[in-house]
């Protein structure tokens, strides 16, 4: 005879996977969102689904990305060929938000290229 669980505990058990994906996510990265490249924390990092789940995407690590909350809010639904061009070049007429990305990604990229010819010129190995 078979143990089943009850809602409860599946919802402790889904809880606990995605916590697990998150933070896999995260680490993975760098500490980083796979979009706007903002330093994430395990508190202020979300669970992408690179496929949404309503395009057929799966709760499975190949399609979970640790994203901030905006990137991962605007990103929503829409397919992530298109995102990210709209956040590495975004077009005229397209909503700021979209522009406020590129900035921040462009932003981060700068404060880490720096950071690194800091510590290339002072001789610390990263």
């Amino acid at each position: 005879m078979g143990y089943r669980l009850t809602a409860y505990q599946q919802r402790k058990l889904d809880s606990a996977f995605a916590r697990a994906d998150r933070e896999a996510a995260l680490r993975k990265q760098d500490g980083r969102c796979k979009y706007c490249l903002c330093q994430l924390t395990y508190k202020t990092v979300t669970r992408d689904h690179v496929i949404s789940r309503a395009a057929g995407g799966l709760d499975h690590r190949n399609n979970i990305v640790a994203s901030c909350a905006r990137c991962n809010s605007v990103k929503g639904r829409m397919p992530v060929k298109l995102f990210v061009r709209m956040i590495t070049s975004p077009e005229p007429g397209e909503p700021m938000v979209f522009r406020m990305i590129w900035f921040d990604r462009r932003l981060n990229h700068a404060l880490d290229e720096m950071e690194r010819n800091v510590f290339r010129a002072v001789g610390i190995k990263q």
